[in-house]
């Protein structure tokens, strides 16, 4: 069993960006490091976005 066929809401973008940023976020907080969940979310996004754009197709059946 492939991983994306294990844990197919891996491939959705939107599901993707939420959890890496609740998971950079929490742990973050966990080392007293202040940062806002916005700047998580927008760094989050903008690497996610350079993944697409730097080849291959990263998300698949996206609908935007």
């Amino acid at each position: 069993m492939k991983f994306y066929d294990k844990y197919p809401q891996l491939k959705q973008k939107g599901f993707l960006a939420q959890m890496l940023s609740n998971t950079v976020y929490s742990t973050m907080l966990l080392e007293n490091q202040q940062v806002a969940m916005s700047k998580v979310e927008e760094i989050v996004l903008s690497l996610l976005k350079e993944q697409e754009l730097k080849g291959g197709q990263f998300f698949f059946n996206q609908i935007s």
